[in-house]
């Protein structure tokens, strides 16, 4: 008798023979992606060990690994087509085969199919870019390690993505909104509840989580949005941890797809729970990106429709004006928590409060720059170009200036009408007090990565939008030069 072992693999080999076409298709695929790579012989603008990799490409990076997901989604639907054909599950669950032996030959077939193309073709093009220009090896295996890790992660987040909808679900509908709600929620989520509840309330600038927010689409459908910051190490190490984490994700889907029973499919939701989830992704991620940007509110109206829908359409008991109203209230109690920790990231300083200068490290090259609005714009500019003799602030000098916008901050007086104004669109927001600072570890400043960067800015009263600006003219070390004031105009 045949091992299990081998059982998979004669079973993967029937599979391949009988998809060979969507081999060819991903092959031609990475062919065309091959020859247009090839055809950028200037994609590394510059190199430096001490400054990011840049690569000029990466919209062409971000189109190649659309169409080489889109040959993995087919790939995967083609696969598993017993998860939503009855036809085919009947064949598959009478045939003597363990529910682990489809599911690993599937995926074996998924790896010749889909995967090993992705790496043989980047090998290749390795390969003719060393031998075709006179860049160094380093840096043409980064940019090539990054191009394939890019490809691969993207591969592999659709390839789990759909896979996932696919086995909780049982109709072909649901597999597929499911499987594009999670990729979307995925990338977007972590940006909306930055923007919506962390970002528009506080004034301590928080640098690590911006940076969680911008490389976020690492592990999303989206890693090719990491070209665009180059090809460093870090990049290279967030694609590596992507397509793991992808990977051992994939792995572990056996143990639902061993769940699922051949007699559910046709059904809209196999496992409830999963169909909850997604409900919950989605007005979450809709409900956020709302509150970061309120002139979207026409959404809200279209997010309950879509949810009704849902509930509707994967409904397996007779719609009952009961069942409508509980799924009402069931969308009001989700609106309530995201409005409910909205409105407390309003009151708690958007969880990181006040500008800490304690934080800032010690280093003198200092570039300031303030500016009050209330009828009047006065701004100061602290660089190595100021008078005085001086190159930059000190630390001490930056703490007083940190000091007055933190005494502004403290002078808002909370309450729920305020909460609700920040929302209102102005044309002419008349009275905010703005901040930036930003040191370095020598006096150039525009050839210097940040070692501290604090950006923020506040609407105040316009009293203390006037004291705001006393208190900096009468600064000790600010020249009088150093102050720009100019009348502001309605347009």
């Amino acid at each position: 008798m045949q091992t299990a072992k081998n059982r998979i693999i004669a079973a993967s080999s029937r599979d391949f023979k009988v998809n060979k076409l969507l081999f060819v298709i991903t092959n031609l695929v990475l062919f065309i992606n091959f020859i247009m790579q090839m055809s950028m012989r200037k994609f590394i603008t510059y190199y430096s060990e001490s400054v990011t990799n840049s690569y000029t490409g990466y919209g062409l990076a971000q189109a190649g690994s659309v169409a080489i997901a889109l040959c993995a989604v087919f790939t995967v639907f083609t696969l598993f087509h017993e998860l939503y054909s009855k036809p085919h599950a009947d064949l598959a669950y009478s045939l003597p085969a363990s529910a682990k032996e489809r599911f690993f030959s599937k995926l074996l077939t998924l790896l010749k199919i889909h995967i090993l193309p992705i790496l043989c073709w980047n090998i290749i093009q390795f390969i003719a870019v060393l031998l075709t220009t006179d860049i160094a090896l380093k840096i043409v295996a980064r940019y090539s390690a990054v191009l394939m890790l890019t490809q691969l992660a993207t591969s592999l987040f659709v390839i789990l993505a759909v896979l996932l909808s696919m086995i909780c679900c049982g109709r072909l509908a649901e597999m597929i909104y499911t499987a594009v709600i999670i990729a979307v929620c995925e990338a977007a989520l972590p940006a909306c509840i930055y923007y919506s509840t962390i970002s528009p309330f506080t004034v301590q600038y928080p640098y690590d989580i911006e940076n969680f927010v911008t490389y976020c689409p690492a592990w999303s459908a989206f890693p090719a949005h990491l070209m665009e910051f180059g090809y460093s190490t870090k990049v290279l190490l967030l694609l590596i941890g992507s397509a793991l984490f992808s990977a051992l994700l994939i792995t572990l889907l056996y143990f639902l797809y061993k769940k699922r029973d051949g007699k559910d499919t046709g059904k809209p939701f196999v496992f409830s729970a999963y169909r909850e989830i997604i409900l919950i992704l989605a007005v979450i991620t809709v409900t956020t990106y709302v509150l970061s940007d309120t002139s979207n509110t026409i959404l809200l109206p279209a997010l309950l429709l879509g949810y009704l829908l849902v509930r509707i359409l994967s409904s397996n008991s007779k719609l009952t004006i009961i069942h409508f109203v509980k799924w009402v209230g069931i969308f009001a109690v989700y609106m309530v928590i995201i409005f409910g920790v909205n409105i407390l990231a309003y009151f708690c300083n958007g969880f990181t409060g006040k500008i800490d200068g304690a934080k800032l490290t010690e280093y003198n090259h200092v570039w300031a720059l303030n500016t009050t609005t209330n009828d009047i714009t006065a701004s100061y500019i602290s660089s190595h170009q100021n008078p005085q003799d001086k190159n930059t602030l000190t630390k001490d000098e930056t703490m007083q200036i940190i000091d007055i916008y933190n005494s502004a901050f403290d002078s808002r007086k909370k309450s729920i009408s305020d909460y609700i104004h920040h929302f209102k669109r102005t044309q002419n927001q008349v009275n905010i007090v703005s901040i930036i600072i930003r040191t370095y570890d020598t006096d150039d400043i525009y050839n210097n990565d940040d070692i501290d960067y604090i950006d923020f800015d506040l609407s105040v009263s316009k009293a203390e939008a006037d004291k705001v600006n006393e208190e900096l003219k009468a600064l000790s070390f600010i020249a009088p030069e150093q102050i720009h004031e100019q009348k502001s105009y309605n347009y």
